[in-house]
Parts: structure tokens; sequence; C-alpha cells
């Protein structure tokens, strides 16, 4: 039998050269047990899907209008929560927004996308207090992570995405479809081959649409109050997948796109 490189736990040494950079990537096994490999083999972390992607962003949230429509001075602030090697923070960068991100992985941080400044991001646990203020970003992006988190942290980690997010919340999550059953993967638990395909990226909660949406309002109704009440906004999210280019969004409408405003 081949032997995997899947952990027990993805602590933060998983997410390393292999997993981001490496031309073959980490070894899983296939439900027949053969050897498999996966990995995003990017050396430099490049996507040319960032620039659209945040341009949809900038025309939707009118992020690059405050300085005139808001009695709030300087640029808008952004989060960027699980941001790798900086690929999006750098691009918000470039339209003027005041973006910071953070990561589990010290290898990414390291090993930034090469026009990303190091001072723009950190190395940050998301399962432990985020260090920021209350209503200090003005949208806050969390792309891909939430998959990638154990089921006992999820609610803290959309509390600290409620506490910190002043307006905006841009959510995409890799789902199953409404009758898959999905997984969730516990903490030191044996994985089973039949699901080494889909944990190799790291995904130990995956499930429907439906299991976000109910998590997310029962966070929402925990942290309300008068000035903290948010609401989905579907119309956005079909706006958004408007103006992106199909080859660029056709993998993340597999999955589960959301996003959310704060009630004024």
């Amino acid at each position: 039998m081949s032997n995997t490189d899947i952990p027990k736990t993805f602590d933060q040494k998983y997410y390393d050269h292999y997993y981001f950079s490496d031309s073959k990537g980490k070894k899983f096994r296939s439900s027949d047990g053969k050897e498999q490999r996966w990995g995003y083999q990017n050396p430099t972390g490049e996507w040319h899907g960032c620039g659209p992607i945040v341009g949809a962003w900038n025309e939707i949230f009118n992020l690059s209008k405050r300085n005139t429509d808001s009695t709030e001075s300087g640029p808008c602030k952004a989060l960027d929560v699980g941001c790798g090697r900086g690929q999006f923070t750098t691009y918000m960068r470039d339209i003027g927004i005041d973006a910071h991100g953070f990561d589990f992985s010290e290898w990414a941080i390291r090993n930034l996308y090469p026009r990303c400044d190091k001072e723009w991001v950190r190395v940050h646990d998301a399962t432990q207090k985020w260090p920021y203020g209350d209503k200090t970003f003005d949208l806050v992006i969390v792309l891909d992570l939430l998959e990638h988190i154990y089921l006992e942290d999820i609610d803290f980690i959309l509390d600290e995405m409620y506490r910190v997010a002043r307006k905006w919340i841009f959510l995409q999550i890799a789902t199953v479809g409404m009758s898959e059953k999905g997984y969730i993967i516990k903490k030191g638990e044996n994985i089973p081959i039949e699901l080494e395909g889909m944990a190799v990226a790291g995904h130990v909660t995956v499930q429907p649409r439906d299991f976000w949406i109910v998590k997310l309002k029962s966070r929402e109704l925990k942290n309300r109050d008068n000035d903290n009440r948010w609401r989905l906004r579907d119309d956005l999210v079909k706006e958004f997948i408007r103006r992106v280019p199909n080859d660029i969004i056709q993998n993340w409408i597999k999955n589960t796109l959301l996003v959310l405003e704060k009630v004024e």
C-alpha cells in the first residue's frame, strides 16, 4: 500500500511547499489504493483571475468611492482571511484599497506572491482571536477557508468575522450539492481512503450550502445587537458572477458564493 502525505490533523506544517508550489504536490490514495498527487503546483502564486474578481468586488461594493461617498477618511479597508501568499491582497492594493491578510501557513507568508509586500500580511491562526479591532474592515473576504476548519472551531471564526467586518462579507466555500451527504472529519481521526481525494486539499468540513446558511444565521443572531445585523444578498452574488468571465468563475460557482451586508 502506498504511503500518503495526509496527516490525522491538518496543522500549519501541512500547508507547505508541496501544498502550494511543488510540481508534484501531496500524495494521497485513490479509492482503488493507487498513489495520486494533488497540489496547487504554482511556483509564483500568480492567477489571472485575481484582477477581474477584485474588479468585480470594487464595482458591486463601491470600494473605490469611499473617499467621496463616505464620511470616513482614507481608502477602504479590506481583510483577506486565509490569504495564502497574498495574491488577492496585492490586487486589492493595486486599485487603492487598504488591504491586509493573514494565513495559517508560515510557508505561504515566508514565500509571498512576488508583488506582495510583507507588511501587508501576517501569520495568524484563524481559530485564535484575530489581531484587529471591532468593525475595522469595510470588506472581509473568506475564500476557500471554511471547509478547512474543524467543526469545533467554526463558530469562533464566524464570530470573529462578524466582529471585524464593518459593511460587507464575501464568502467562497467548497460545498457539495443539496442531494449529497458531504462529510465532517474530526481532529486526530483516521481518514478513510474514499475521502483522501478530498481531504488532501485540507478539506475537513464539506457540507451542502444550507449547512453554512444555518451556521451563519445562528452566529449572526448570537452576535446581533442594534449595530450588528446582517443580511444575505443573493442579488449581489448574481451580479458578481455576471461581471466575472466564465473561464475564471466556473470553478467558484460549482461551490457556494455568499455576500453578507450589514443592515444600517
